[in-house]
């Protein structure tokens, strides 16, 4: 159970049982099969391994390779079942072990999986951690593993996806056909949090088509899917155009997630923006001002964010984004207009010019009810048209200062 140890290395670990070929004379055993145990090599001590992870199965399990095994080595299987550190639970040890060393084998661990019972199939995927994070991310047969699963074998295969999600970081890249093969077994079992270890190497349609069934994952689901998506050098999916989309999900009269999901959505990615350039929420906010039609449910409280913890993007939105909501008549839609005056009071009191600029464009009947609501504007209001050419201030402005 020490592969990467040499025999005189491993021998002041084990101790007493680590007997010499002399010591072990004494066996009296006339079997022509008798194996000596200092002997056991290669292909015995994986037929002594999954003899010991099938145990773990019941045994009218059946399986596509039956095992036939000399006699003494069926024998050494039976005596070390006798001992306490041999429980069902450890069986599995010896055999993570060896598909450090040989990949391959872990095949014959996902069989043995879909024969356990629930209880030792959750031990298997809390086990399995011990062997994948010390196997290369490049090795073709993780590859195969993911390819060939089944529904039966959904659960184990993405535990092994969320280890090489987390071996990966800073490290090799998964190949792009995992994107492909967790597509195909999506399309089977419907469960996102497949699409969460390879949301970057997803197709692009793909992505979108999948994102609002992963939006309603979890948040440590979402964040780790955008973190994904940030870290790939080339995504499918530019941060720009997640944020345009995950806006998309919620407007007037339809809701293609939860609200609640969006606006998690949207605080996960707003946490991140030290990973990508903030100018990306300027680049946002301008496109969806200037699409047709009804504004995105949570875009107000987008520019509030925005306006509250980047301040650089504050003079772009009090110059740009709030004088074109006023030409649109931003007061029209009651959710639209108590976020703009919410910016507005933001606004006032690093750059009070601008937001007096923007209350001089409102109509009338919205200016009055707004200097009643926040008299204190007044004074900023009337510096600023005190500072305008005659003329250059609609007559209802300067009748309200009166």
């Amino acid at each position: 159970q020490l592969p990467h140890l040499n025999d005189e290395e491993a021998a002041p670990l084990l101790g007493a049982a680590a007997t010499t070929e002399d010591e072990t004379s004494g066996w009296e055993i006339p079997d022509e099969d008798y194996v000596d145990l200092q002997k056991l090599r290669g292909r015995c001590v994986e037929d002594v391994a999954t003899l010991m992870l099938r145990s773990i199965a019941p045994v009218s399990a059946k399986y596509a390779f039956p095992m036939n095994v000399p006699l003494r080595v069926e024998q050494l299987r039976g005596e070390l079942f006798k001992t306490a550190i041999c429980s069902p639970k450890d069986r599995v040890w010896l055999y993570l072990a060896l598909c450090i060393k040989r990949p391959v084998l872990l095949h014959e661990l996902v069989e043995t999986f879909t024969k356990c019972d629930v209880e030792m199939k959750e031990h298997l995927i809390n086990s399995i951690e011990e062997a994948i994070k010390h196997i290369p991310a490049s090795e073709p047969e993780l590859l195969t593993l993911v390819e060939k699963a089944v529904p039966e074998t959904e659960r184990l295969v993405l535990k092994v996806l969320n280890i090489l999600m987390q071996t990966s970081q800073g490290k090799e890249a998964l190949a792009p056909a995992y994107g492909k093969a967790v597509t195909d077994l999506y399309g089977i079992t419907k469960n996102p949090e497949l699409l969460v270890p390879v949301f970057d190497l997803l197709e692009r349609q793909n992505l979108l088509d999948f994102l609002p069934a992963v939006l309603e994952l979890g948040a440590d689901k979402v964040t780790d899917a955008f973190r994904q998506l940030i870290r790939s050098r080339a995504p499918p999916l530019s941060i720009t155009e997640l944020l345009t989309e995950l806006h998309h999900m919620n407007s007037p009269g339809e809701d293609i997630v939860p609200v609640q999901c969006s606006m998690q959505a949207l605080n996960i990615l707003f946490g991140m923006r030290d990973q990508f350039d903030p100018k990306v929420y300027g680049i946002v906010i301008q496109a969806l001002v200037e699409e047709p039609g009804r504004m995105p449910t949570l875009f107000m409280r987008t520019i509030i964010q925005v306006v509250k913890d980047l301040p650089r993007l504050s003079d772009f939105v009090v110059m740009e984004i709030l004088p074109r909501l006023v030409r649109q008549e931003v007061w029209g839609d009651e959710t639209l207009w108590r976020g703009f005056m919410i910016v507005l009071q933001h606004t006032f009191a690093s750059q009070p010019g601008g937001a007096a600029r923007v209350l001089a464009m409102l109509p009338m009947s919205q200016l009055e009810d707004v200097l009643v609501t926040h008299p204190d504007w007044k004074a900023q209001l009337r510096e600023f048209i005190a500072r305008q050419p005659a003329g250059a201030t609609p007559p209802h402005v300067r009748q309200l200062l009166q």
